[in-house]
């Protein structure tokens, strides 16, 4: 090929490459290891995270009480409408009425024991005389 001097060049870059490419390769698994040590700490976090028991505001179903539904500012309309017991607002006062009753729902209703001689009484048999709502 060519004389001692080129091919001691030659083999000096071959040296120079095959070290940069040994850096190279360092340098990329140190930065793949960096990488699964931040992924593994990210996956425990999220999995600490989810271990608590609270459940996210947005993830609550849109008819439960507590979701910020009640937060929605009332018009004139829907006060007269919730007032009326007419529609989506009707439904709310009735609700909100329902759960500020401090009355127990229906605890006046016992069951009914079978009649000595075996007749059923039929579902409109006694009642409590207090309304089960806690409206009246």
């Amino acid at each position: 090929m060519g004389d001692a001097n080129e091919e001691e060049l030659e083999q000096r870059r071959q040296a120079i490459i095959g070290e940069q490419n040994r850096q190279a390769a360092a340098q990329r698994a140190k930065e793949l290891e960096d990488f699964r040590k931040a992924e593994e700490a990210r996956k425990a976090a999220e999995a600490a995270s989810k271990g608590n028991m609270l459940a996210d505001p947005e993830a609550a179903a849109p008819s439960w009480p507590d979701d910020g539904m009640q937060a929605v500012p009332q018009t004139g309309l829907d006060k007269v409408a919730g007032a009326l017991g007419v529609g989506h607002a009707g439904d709310i006062a009735f609700a909100r009425n329902l759960l500020n009753s401090g009355q127990v729902p229906l605890g006046g209703v016992t069951k009914q024991e079978p009649a000595a001689d075996g007749a059923k009484e039929s579902a409109a048999g006694a009642r409590s005389a207090k309304p089960a709502l806690g409206l009246g």
